[in-house]
């Protein structure tokens, strides 16, 4: 645990040196979830098996399956239903690159990346396509 730990820090130290070229430092848990947070000033510390982010936010380290910069936050909300009927498909940056007849369609003709999928409800799904 101690060298996980240390390992963990050591990257979080790395990475702040890079941060100041880029807005966001954003977590990828194992369940493909992602959490985006402003990297300007941004302080991580390690707590009781968890990463502390400055602004509050909390992540498992059990959890945590990667983290990377970004210049875009994306989307903050993540709804775990799959949004219904027809969709469309932006990037995390708000550009639309494509309408689909479902959910499970966009997931399949969509190339590798990250995507918001919208349905005319407005019901939003945050998803990377692997």
């Amino acid at each position: 645990m101690k060298r996980a730990l240390l390992t963990a820090f050591v990257l979080a130290a790395i990475m702040t040196c890079r941060a100041q070229s880029f807005e966001y430092l954003t977590f990828e848990k194992a369940d493909g979830t992602l959490v985006s947070i402003p990297a300007e000033g941004l302080t991580l510390t390690f707590a009781d098996g968890n990463l502390v982010s400055s602004d509050g936010t909390t992540i498992p380290l059990s959890s945590l399956s990667k983290m990377f910069f970004t210049e875009t936050s994306g989307i903050a909300t993540v709804q775990a239903n799959l949004p219904e009927g027809a969709v469309d498909a932006y990037t995390p940056s708000g550009i639309h690159v494509g309408t689909f007849g479902d959910t499970r369609d966009a997931l399949n003709r969509l190339p590798k990346g990250f995507y918001v999928i919208r349905d005319t409800k407005g019901n939003i799904l945050k998803t990377a396509v692997r």
